[in-house]
């Protein structure tokens, strides 16, 4: 009886490179322009469970685009590296969120996550802007900490904070305006 050999597996051609998926996308640009993303919230954005978030993560980390952390207490963090930015196409500064930051950017993206799970966003009639892409079209000196989400002829503006050690809540201000 003849031998068979087993036919040897071909080589992708881009193998070792990480193909990004939409998800990947979404999730790269999400931590990209919210400074950097929790998790547990990260996970929510993107639809999958925290244990199939570390394995998503980690082919980030792997392609040099996230690096992660664990920078105080609750869950680890992700944020962008300058490889994620440029795969992203954007030229936001890459580096770990400011600690003191880190309660602020929780709200916001906690904020952003309920309003993109609304009906009008999923219609595509409302869309969130960042305070990362608010601040980039604004003079160097400016100072606010919001983001707003537009809803046809309206624009909500939202500014988030975390609430006084002892509150336990997230204080939060916003206003509606109309274009006219």
């Amino acid at each position: 009886m003849p031998v068979v050999q087993p036919e040897t597996a071909r080589r992708r051609s881009d193998a070792g490179t990480v193909r990004l998926s939409g998800r990947d996308v979404a999730g790269l640009i999400l931590c990209a322009e919210q400074y950097a993303a929790p998790y547990d919230l990260l996970a929510a954005g993107l639809g999958v469970r925290p244990a199939r978030l570390r394995g998503i993560v980690a082919r980030w980390r792997a392609a040099g685009y996230a690096a992660t952390g664990t920078l105080g207490p609750g869950p680890a963090w992700c944020w962008l590296t300058g490889a994620g930015m440029a795969a992203c196409g954007l030229g936001y500064l890459a580096r770990p969120p400011a600690l003191a930051r880190l309660a602020h950017i929780r709200a916001v993206l906690a904020v952003r996550l309920w309003l993109e799970s609304g009906q009008a966003y999923a219609d595509g009639r409302a869309w969130w802007r960042s305070e990362r892409r608010i601040r980039a079209g604004l003079p160097s000196n400016a100072d606010f900490r919001t983001g707003t989400w537009t809803l046809g002829s309206c624009e909500l503006e939202a500014e988030v904070a975390s609430a006084p050690p002892g509150d336990g809540g997230v204080v939060g201000q916003g206003g509606v305006a109309e274009d006219g």
